[in-house]
């Protein structure tokens, strides 16, 4: 299915209370879909995502709304920080996001978001650093296969004792990404 028919798919036609931009954005590994109102980024995936679907389905259930394609003050904002981030210049995003899921999965994100530009944590850490036993690291895994903002909450951070684990645009995705800030984390 290709964007315009996701959209639509998706759109509450005549009912919206809302419209969402949605834009696509070329960058080194492939192309981002984001969308955003004037105020928020609801979702940043890559096309190939496999939860791209379910991402519009769940933003399409919060609020009444309209996807359409172009770009927004936001996600203008976003087009910059990608492309300050591929560049090596951008360590940590700023656009303002909007997340959507339990609050076991919030707690995952707000934490993935600390940890540093260029470094990885294990599933397991981060479980523990929330106060739960490293067993539930599956559970943290999870938290991040629902990720609807990638890169902005780096999730692509996270990896598994004696693998880099999984993610949902790719392992090879991850693996650029993690080789990428290396270069530029000093």
């Amino acid at each position: 299915m290709n964007l315009s028919e996701t959209l639509k798919k998706h759109s509450k036609d005549g009912d919206a209370d809302k419209l969402v931009y949605v834009y696509t954005f070329k960058c080194p590994v492939g192309n981002i879909i984001a969308g955003a109102d004037q105020d928020f980024l609801y979702f940043v995936c890559f096309e190939d995502s496999k939860n791209i679907d379910k991402i519009f389905k769940t933003v399409s259930e919060k609020f009444s709304c309209e996807f359409i394609e172009g770009r927004n003050k936001i996600l203008k904002m976003l087009e910059n920080e990608i492309q300050g981030y591929f560049d090596g210049k951008l360590k940590k995003f700023t656009v303002p996001i909007k997340t959507f899921g339990s609050e076991f999965q919030k707690e995952v994100w707000d934490k993935l978001m600390e940890i540093p530009y260029g470094t990885t944590q294990t599933y397991g850490t981060l479980a523990q650093e929330m106060g739960r036993p490293a067993s539930h690291s599956r559970a943290v895994g999870a938290a991040c296969g629902a990720n609807a903002h990638l890169l902005v909450i780096p999730c692509h951070r996270l990896v598994a004792t004696g693998s880099k684990g999984g993610f949902s645009s790719g392992v090879d995705r991850k693996e650029w990404l993690l080789k990428h800030e290396k270069e530029f984390a000093s």
